[in-house]
């Protein structure tokens, strides 16, 4: 298992997601050769999305971070 930071010049996006939601952490996680997940951390919890790819990760990430604020 491998956990890092994404930072902003890998995903320009993470910086109007953190001024938007709040969010002080994006991490990526690579559990296995096909999966990955990304997280992101905000006072009201953990958002996760799980993808193929850091890139569809982060996507589904982002689609459950907006659902809970709707």
């Amino acid at each position: 298992m491998t956990i890092r930071m994404i930072s902003q010049k890998e995903f320009p996006e993470v910086t109007e997601l953190k001024k938007e939601f709040n969010i002080f952490r994006v991490i990526d996680i690579k559990n296995s050769d096909k999966m990955e997940a990304v997280e992101f951390f905000n006072k009201d919890g953990v958002f996760r999305g799980f993808g193929k790819t850091t890139k569809k990760a982060f996507k589904r990430a982002k689609k459950t971070l907006e659902n809970y604020y709707k």
